[in-house]
């Protein structure tokens, strides 16, 4: 009986992934009314600009710009055949994994000669898994759709303003499909080459691991503090800066959530980190400290306090994120609990596409009123096919829970993004 629920799961899983990858060929070809791009060629007005902007950051301003500040490469020609540019995309080799890419950028972006904006394109994301569930006797398994939305970003003229807009098609039991398919929303200035506005629907900074983007996560799913008190998005606006040795992250936002209230209260979220061997450029590693405040009125007062440390040397690295929370209001509700967790993770990058995981993940719900303590051992596995644009996923998690005892669990999932 478990073997037919596993491989009628299995199909299911199957089948899923390959709706998500029509729907996402649909969205990225379709919703823009003619996907062919107006092939243009920068004069060199718009080379200087784009070279004054960032000559600090990309001195020889041949490596690709970074998506938030450009849609385009200085040296790519767009006068190609559809069939080259398609060709390039197989043929790509992405070297870091740290950012996110999306590999039919260059073909789903439309240029324009006149008018306020410079580009606008259209990206499709499928992010899902199987999942296999131990608990003692018994076997379960199951699909876990993590993330089905379509994204609309525009750049203007002035090279310094964008617009992003994200639409999500898997709703969430917690909200409704309204509630939930508005995702990130938001309109980005870049005040100069280190300092961001942002301001819309925002996902806010609460913790390194809870204000990472999904598409960046080492596991397939966010650590308990990154659950319960981040991976959330609001309405309000942000204040981000990036400089060699600090980097910050400081917003202002609604403490309604995922369009359920209209402004039951105010909330501050801030992040900083510092980058103390920045300059070394590397001889000794990377190492970044960072923590953090999430402080507001959602009904009630909540507090939430956070830090963080990580290394990095050459293919190996490690993590350790603790936070500690006097009420909170994540993704999982407001909540008056005192809670208290923490996590650290080991990497090894076997090569440039192949890299290894170790987690151990501690959390405890309410520290006041119960000795409730969940902790999750995990060991994971990512291959990048084409970096995070495509990339295969293998997690195994054992959950060692006080109160509805343990488990085992095994996730298989992909993440493409188009």
């Amino acid at each position: 009986m478990i073997l037919k629920l596993s491989n009628k799961c299995y199909t299911k899983y199957l089948m899923s992934l390959f709706k998500g990858i029509v729907f996402i060929i649909f969205s990225v070809f379709f919703i823009l009314p003619s996907y062919a791009i107006e092939e243009i060629t920068l004069d060199t007005k718009d080379e200087a600009i784009k070279m004054e902007i960032y000559k600090d950051k990309y001195p020889s301003g041949k490596e690709e710009y970074e998506h938030v500040n450009s849609k385009y490469d200085i040296d790519y020609d767009y006068n190609k055949p559809l069939s080259k540019k398609f060709n390039d995309v197989f043929k790509l080799e992405v070297s870091d994994n740290n950012h996110t890419e999306f590999l039919l950028d260059k073909i789903t972006t439309k240029h324009f000669e006149n008018g306020p904006l410079d580009n606008i394109g259209v990206w499709g994301v499928w992010r899902g898994a199987l999942g296999i569930n131990f608990f003692n006797d018994d076997t379960d398994t199951q699909m876990n759709y993590s993330l089905l939305e379509s994204r609309i970003h525009g750049e203007f003229k002035n090279k310094r303003t964008s617009f992003l807009i994200t639409t999500r098609y898997t709703p969430q039991n917690e909200f409704s499909f309204m509630q939930n398919l508005f995702s990130e929303t938001v309109i980005k200035h870049k005040i100069d080459k280190h300092n961001t506005i942002i301001i819309g629907n925002n996902k806010t900074k609460a913790g390194q691991d809870g204000g990472m983007s999904m598409f960046l996560l080492p596991f397939f799913s966010y650590s308990q503090i990154g659950r319960n008190f981040g991976n959330i998005r609001k309405l309000g606006a942000r204040l981000s800066g990036n400089y060699d040795l600090i980097e910050y992250d400081l917003g202002g936002y609604s403490s309604g959530t995922y369009f359920q209230e209209f402004f039951p209260g105010a909330e501050f979220c801030g992040w900083v980190s510092l980058k103390p061997l920045a300059k070394t450029k590397g001889k000794y590693g990377n190492l970044k400290i960072g923590g953090g405040l999430t402080s507001g009125r959602r009904h009630f007062n909540y507090n939430v306090v956070g830090g963080y440390i990580r290394y990095d040397y050459k293919k190996f690295g490690v993590d350790f994120e603790i936070a500690n929370s006097d009420g909170s209001n994540g993704r999982t509700g407001p909540t008056q609990a005192h809670a208290r967790g923490y996590y650290t993770t080991l990497y090894y990058n076997l090569t440039k596409k192949v890299q290894l995981l170790a987690r151990f993940d501690e959390f405890t719900p309410n520290r006041d009123y119960s000795s409730h303590r969940i902790r999750e051992y995990s060991a994971g596995l990512n291959y990048f096919i084409k970096g995070q644009a495509l990339k295969f996923i293998l997690n195994y998690i054992f959950r060692e829970d006080s109160g509805t005892g343990n488990s085992h669990r095994i996730l298989i999932g992909t993440q493409i993004l188009l």
